[in-house]
């Protein structure tokens, strides 16, 4: 569906919890699946997600019609986010280590599917050492699955300067993979 579909749906939903509910059907799994690679833990990220589709609801109507239904969401979500760490006094998410759990391979686990998840630790690890800005801008893609021009307007860049940070990033991450 495109984006003015959810657009318009944004409208509707005002008054019309089924509509509210197609919204949070459609963008919940990308809104917390940003919220839990910045803080990595389940309880913390439901409640915070909670607190974003809460604000979400009570605030439709003030959602600015030229912008993206999706990109006025994922901007209340970073500045969620971000109330949460000051709330915290945190100035950085946990890293991947602190979350990651190191096992050997159990018998009945395949090799494969064992070096695939060493690989996905490899992965998040080199994500922690990119830089904020490109850190978020990988997440967005690739997890909430949002285009340059929604990046862009989320974090106030234009959709090039998107384009050249994910090009630096994904070019970091290789360097870090292959060390």
């Amino acid at each position: 569906m495109d984006k003015n579909y959810y657009n318009r749906l944004a409208e509707i939903a005002i008054d019309d919890d089924e509509a509210f509910t197609e919204l949070y059907e459609r963008y919940f799994p990308t809104v917390y699946a940003m919220i839990f690679a910045r803080l990595k833990d389940v309880t913390t990220s439901d409640d915070i997600v909670s607190e974003i589709f809460i604000k979400v609801a009570l605030n439709l109507d003030r959602h600015d019609k030229k912008f993206a239904f999706s990109t006025w969401l994922f901007k209340i979500a970073s500045n969620t986010l971000a109330d949460y760490f000051r709330r915290q006094k945190r100035n950085r998410e946990d890293s991947w280590d602190d979350f990651l759990e190191l096992k050997a391979p159990k018998s009945e686990q395949s090799e494969e599917k064992f070096l695939v998840s060493e690989l996905t630790k490899d992965l998040l690890r080199a994500l922690d050492k990119l830089s904020d800005r490109q850190r978020q801008i990988i997440e967005l893609k690739y997890w909430s699955e949002l285009s340059n021009v929604e990046i862009a307007e989320m974090l106030n860049l234009s959709a090039s300067n998107v384009g050249f940070i994910h090009y630096q990033a994904i070019k970091r991450l290789r360097e870090l993979l292959n060390e």
